[in-house]
């Protein structure tokens, strides 16, 4: 039989036939080849497919991280219209949970798009950030905001967030970088266009039926990622969630606090910045356009210490043209972090864990940075120089904040490579 004639070659995966003078020929049969064929059906870096998936991340980029950054229109109205006496502070812990889970959480949706549940991913995702924006409209006290807006939204994009930064890779290798910061552009363009919508909309109709249009609008462009987004075929691995030995890498421990430390202050002006401009006077009907600036100028890239708000922004020119500064130098920080853990990692194989593992940590600083530049509010009185003094400590804090973070990055570096001036981190 030509199947029991058939001897196989264990180390290259061929399979030889036996040849009637007795010799032997390679079978056209190549085990490796036949796998690698599998997983290249489609071909990277081009097609149909491939920028189905960077226009299906670039929405997912809009609806998680753009609502994060949108937030400071939600902050100004809950702390001058629908909840005047709660406090910032207390208002800002609905915005930072958000962030957190969506940090938190991902971690977890990484792990599920490594088995293969993209599509599972994303239908868990949309129900859930549209039913928490549906029940936001419905809100009226703070509990019920925080349930909604906070945990069942927060929740949403934590499935959703980190799924844009995974799936591009499994199409692109030379134009990687580019598909990516395409992508990206998504959460720069829903904190220009955002703001702008949602204010609008208050004005004009309520917040409740604004904020059911606002779900609209979010829930029919998620509707849009469910049907286009696929994985590649034949690519699913299942890795680590988190392992204690990359604890012992101090230069990645340095680079986790650095990045704890960044985003527990970076969110702090894109949160405070409208509600600090209508406290200077700023119509509220001009002052949510400050944030949108600001998120505009994020996408050309995001460090200038926030209290150099303190001394030029004490109007409304001068008020943005910090904020463009700072988002324009604030936009990095927000996606460069997991290049940087890139870098620090010898073996590619554990990226995955240990950039889930940055972003878990990163989470606790999401999570309590905004709250405490809320509570750094104290109020002193209307005029322009009692408004500065007010919003003195928000700034204060953030900037000592970021100051830490460099310092924890510019120590990560130096353990990694002997110095802060050499090698790439």
């Amino acid at each position: 039989m030509e199947g029991k004639n058939r001897t196989s070659n264990a180390v290259d995966g061929r399979y030889s036939i036996p040849k009637e003078d007795g010799s032997t020929q390679p079978a056209v049969i190549n085990v490796n080849e036949q796998k690698q064929d599998a997983a290249g059906e489609l071909q990277m870096d081009h097609g149909l497919r491939a920028w189905l998936q960077v226009l299906g991340c670039w929405i997912l980029f809009a609806n998680t991280w753009g609502l994060s950054n949108s937030f400071g229109v939600f902050q100004a109205y809950y702390t001058t219209t629908l909840l005047p006496d709660t406090s910032p502070s207390a208002v800002a812990w609905i915005g930072s949970i958000q962030i957190f889970l969506m940090m938190l959480i991902g971690v977890c949706a990484g792990w599920l798009l490594d088995a293969g549940y993209l599509q599972f991913i994303l239908i868990c995702g949309t129900a859930l950030t549209s039913l928490g924006l549906f029940m936001l409209s419905l809100c009226t006290q703070y509990w019920q905001i925080l349930l909604a807006q906070a945990f069942c939204v927060g929740t949403g994009s934590g499935l959703l967030g980190l799924t844009s930064v995974a799936v591009i890779p499994l199409y692109f290798q030379k134009k990687r970088m580019v598909a990516t910061g395409i992508a990206a552009t998504g959460s720069s363009l829903a904190g220009i266009v955002y703001p702008i919508m949602e204010r609008r909309l208050l004005v004009s109709i309520g917040f409740p039926w604004a904020v059911r249009i606002f779900a609209f609008v979010v829930t029919t462009l998620l509707l849009i990622c469910l049907a286009i987004m696929r994985l590649r075929p034949n690519l699913k691995r299942r890795g680590a969630l988190f392992r204690l030995k990359h604890f012992r890498d101090t230069p990645y421990v340095a680079f986790c606090i650095a990045f704890a430390l960044m985003i527990g202050s970076v969110y702090v002006p894109f949160f405070f910045v409208d509600a600090y401009a209508i406290r200077l006077g700023v119509d509220p009907d001009t002052s949510f356009y400050v944030l949108s600036m600001m998120n505009a100028a994020s996408l050309f890239g995001r460090l200038v210490p926030n209290w150099l708000a303190d001394k030029f922004a004490h109007d409304l020119p001068g008020l943005i043209i910090v904020s463009m500064v700072y988002g324009f130098v604030s936009g990095g920080m927000v996606s460069l972090p997991p290049a940087t853990i890139a870098n620090l990692t010898e073996e590619l194989s554990e990226y995955g864990t240990r950039m889930g593992m940055g972003y878990t940590i990163a989470s606790i600083g999401a999570l309590i940075g905004n709250p405490i530049g809320g509570a750094a509010q104290k109020f002193q009185g209307d005029s322009t120089a009692d408004v500065q003094r007010e919003f003195q400590g928000t700034w204060i804090f953030a900037g000592g904040f970021m100051l830490a973070a460099v310092t924890a990055m510019a120590i990560s570096k130096y353990l990694k490579f002997g110095s802060v001036l050499r090698g790439k981190c």
